[in-house]
């Protein structure tokens, strides 16, 4: 009787660890058999499991115990280790080999667009500076050219193609790179749906974070250049005065207005040409046209590019201004530079900025989408017609009637 008590009590006590520590007890586990009067070899030999036995009562204990013990101890193990094989999961799903292919795409449009653009660019940045210099965008170059010649035209270019090439690099390739793992990560891409408009903000403003912080000092040191020709020779003399005379503020010190600026212009660029492409291509699926990207493309990325740039440039004005005011006066606050402009203020040389900005926006489009044709990897709103198209229900053709 005492060895059958003896027995049953462990027993007890091992259930009854096993419900405090939460533990899968029973889970392809079984009890032994009790039995209180069996045979032994010897007196008071008896029949317990062994803890070292691998598949014995004990031995599972011990071992979901320490389990447990280690996530105690570690209460982020389980969520690192998923975190591991989603990344893993999304890694697998990516076209790795492309990237290079769109970061090229992204920094070589970028700037060769703003290089082009330079003049345009001169004037609107003099005419934010200094109002009233200019009576139109024509009247600008014209005395521009005429007191400073092609040099005064194109003062700043070196800045804008280093500066660009850089930002255009990181803004494309990345919104690309994270727009994709952000789809990898959400149920919409095994359902072949299309990313949510949240997420693709998200990537937007990544993406330009890192690229705008790269630009900023080429920027910075572009508008001094155009605001102040005097006030150094050369791209290189440029930000090594502005960093003499006021430090790192001196090519940062516009990163928040910079930003302001540009993570919602690159948000509404993006956001507004892929919607306006996907519209446009849905509609070429639902008439049944074939091949569309290839007979229509070119026509397809200039006008949704219009579209984007107009809507980009009015959006990302005010910070535009804010920071060409900033820059012109070293030390200004942002709040500062508000009270300075006042309301209208804000859109001084819209006009001319809604020139520029769409003309590289366009031009950007055309090159980056030509690319990326070339490389054989689909453009923006083409997956969402040829989702269309395979979705569409099969035309039904008439049946003859039989008399």
């Amino acid at each position: 009787m005492a060895v059958g008590a003896l027995r049953l009590t462990l027993v007890v006590l091992c259930i009854s660890s096993a419900v405090t520590l939460d533990l899968p007890l029973l889970r392809g586990a079984s009890l032994p058999e009790f039995r209180p009067f069996s045979r032994f070899s010897s007196p008071g030999e008896m029949e317990v499991p062994s803890r070292a036995a691998p598949g014995g009562l004990l031995g599972d204990f011990s071992q979901q115990i320490s389990q447990k013990r280690s996530e105690f101890r570690n209460p982020f193990a389980k969520a690192a280790l998923m975190a591991k094989k989603t990344v893993g999961q999304v890694v697998q799903s990516l076209d790795l080999d492309k990237y290079p292919k769109l970061f090229f795409a992204g920094g070589f449009c970028a700037a060769i667009t703003h290089v082009v653009t330079v003049p345009i660019d001169v004037v609107k940045t003099r005419l934010q500076v200094n109002p009233g210099e200019f009576t139109s965008l024509n009247d600008g170059i014209a005395k521009i050219y005429a007191k400073e010649g092609p040099t005064g035209l194109m003062q700043g270019m070196a800045p804008t193609f280093c500066g660009f090439i850089l930002q255009g690099a990181l803004k494309y390739g990345f919104y690309e790179f994270f727009k994709d793992t952000l789809a990898g990560m959400s149920e919409e891409k095994r359902e072949g749906g299309k990313l949510p408009v949240p997420q693709m903000m998200l990537a937007a403003s990544c993406a330009e974070i890192l690229g705008t912080t790269a630009l900023l000092p080429f920027e910075s040191a572009r508008i001094r250049m155009v605001a102040d020709p005097s006030f150094a020779k050369g791209m290189v003399p440029t930000l090594v005065k502005l960093v003499q005379e006021s430090g790192l503020k001196g090519i940062f010190g516009g990163l928040i207005p910079i930003w302001c600026k540009q993570v919602p212009f690159t948000i509404t660029q993006f956001l507004v040409f892929e919607f306006a492409a996907s519209t446009i291509y849905r509609e070429f699926a639902r008439r049944n046209v074939d091949d569309a990207s290839s007979r229509f493309g070119t026509a397809i990325t200039l006008g949704c590019g219009l579209i984007s740039g107009v809507t980009a440039s009015l959006v990302s004005q005010p910070g535009d201004t804010v920071l060409s005011v900033m820059n012109k006066a070293p030390g200004l606050s942002v709040v500062g530079a508000l009270k300075q402009l006042g309301p209208t203020g804000l859109y001084l040389g819209a006009s001319a900025r809604a020139v520029h900005v769409t003309s590289y926006i366009v031009a950007q489009f055309l090159i980056y989408d030509s690319i990326k044709r070339l490389c054989g990897i689909p453009v923006a709103g083409e997956q969402a017609g040829k989702k269309s198209q395979a979705l569409a229900p099969p035309e039904r053709v008439p049946v003859a009637k039989v008399t």
